[in-house]
């Protein structure tokens, strides 16, 4: 199941999108949204920029407090909309519910390290996100965090999740995103699996394997459906995500294909274009 999971708030207008994600990813679970809000340190960065401008050292102040209380406002219209129950110790009512939680730091080693006590860790990334985290931070969370990572689009929707399309590669990742994601399959009326290859050699090998995960996802009494997804002079990552709204996804599950050394990513075209930004919710997994 999926019962707790860490929503990361800005103070920026992509927050109502991180809270619709995480509401529809724990609903069908009557699960527990954390909602993280990250602080830079305020002394540090107060007499950083004291040294320059008193001025300046007091604006920032402001601007700081300026967005928890955005941060704050989002969380607290979002729960008072959509029912859901504000409390901090579990077992949560027979609801979902929400609590609002606080640190210092920077938002990427803290989403990496408390994520890690939660089911699914949601965030808003990449071109879409304005201020938020860069598609860089979110590929170190993904690839450190050990745990889920779900991007929430530009205009989520608090919508039950009834279709989940499954971008599928006969690869390590892809098998352990979908096992990750089997509460969420479970619960779906309908799993449209996507496959496509890069050259027409393998189309044979393709159609097998995405036939051999579908009949799996069957046995587990899944309502799946295999589709071979033809690029038709566009890039596959591209591709499969028309397909997936073709479809009307709700969610789109893919692995993670790639490893970080020392913080420098390196990441496939498929996960790099995840990042910038897509128009559903992305399950992502390493």
């Amino acid at each position: 199941m999926i019962k707790t999971v860490l929503a990361h708030l800005s103070g920026t207008d992509v927050d109502r999108a991180v809270l619709a994600t995480s509401f529809q990813l724990v609903r069908p679970f009557l699960g527990h949204i954390d909602c993280l809000r990250v602080t830079p340190d305020p002394a540090a960065l107060l007499g950083q920029v004291a040294q320059i401008d008193m001025g300046s050292s007091m604006m920032l102040a402001e601007t700081l407090s300026a967005i928890e209380q955005r941060a704050r406002a989002a969380m607290a219209e979002f729960c008072k909309q959509q029912d859901v129950l504000r409390t901090d110790s579990p077992p949560e009512p027979e609801a979902v519910s929400a609590s609002w939680r606080e640190t210092l730091g920077e938002d990427m080693d803290e989403l990496i390290s408390q994520g890690r006590f939660h089911d699914l860790v949601v965030v808003a990334a990449g071109a879409e996100a304005g201020q938020a985290l860069s598609a860089a931070e979110v590929g170190d969370i993904v690839i450190h965090g050990g745990r889920p990572i779900v991007l929430a689009p530009k205009n989520a929707q608090t919508s039950p999740l009834k279709t989940v399309a499954i971008a599928w590669k006969d690869t390590p990742e892809a098998a352990r995103a979908v096992t990750a994601a089997m509460p969420l399959l479970a619960k779906a009326q309908r799993i449209e699996i996507l496959s496509a290859s890069e050259r027409d050699c393998e189309a044979t090998q393709c159609v097998e394997c995405s036939d051999s995960i579908v009949r799996q996802l069957r046995w587990h009494g899944l309502n799946a459906h295999g589709h071979f997804v033809i690029p038709a002079g566009r890039a596959i990552p591209d591709a499969i995500l028309e397909s997936a709204i073709e479809h009307d996804a709700d969610l789109l599950v893919m692995g993670a294909y790639g490893h970080s050394r020392l913080r420098e990513m390196v990441f496939g075209g498929f996960t790099q274009r995840i990042l910038r930004g897509a128009g559903l919710p992305v399950f992502v997994f390493h």
